[in-house]
């Protein structure tokens, strides 16, 4: 009778362990990267503070868009879109990457 015990206990703990091993798996695997958000923009970019930031505003608030290549033009109406981003800068604003802008018909208020 005891070997019979000893052997189910050591099937018992393999298999204890076995599943341990494949949940320890998939709890490590790494999540899904969410969807980058994207937003577009209309209006005209305007000098931030400091001076070399390029800012728009928005629905969502003040974006930065000072990483535009071109740069988003001074005074110019725009239609911009970008990938929003969680990264920091002087700027301040909602920072945007993989600017893509073009011009659209309009003017711009002139500046103070």
């Amino acid at each position: 009778m005891s070997i019979r015990i000893g052997l189910s206990l050591a099937v018992a703990l393999g298999a204890a362990v076995g599943f341990a091993n494949i949940a320890g798996g998939e709890m490590a695997a790494a999540p899904k990267a969410a969807k980058p958000k994207t937003v577009t923009l209309s209006g005209c970019p305007t000098r931030g503070v400091p001076e070399f930031c390029v800012m728009m505003k928005g629905r969502g608030g003040n974006y930065n868009v000072s990483g535009a290549n071109p740069a988003a033009p001074i005074g110019k109406k725009i239609r911009l879109k970008g990938t929003v981003t969680d990264k920091m800068s002087p700027c301040g604003g909602t920072v945007l990457d993989d600017i893509k802008w073009m011009p659209i018909k309009g003017g711009c208020p002139k500046a103070k």
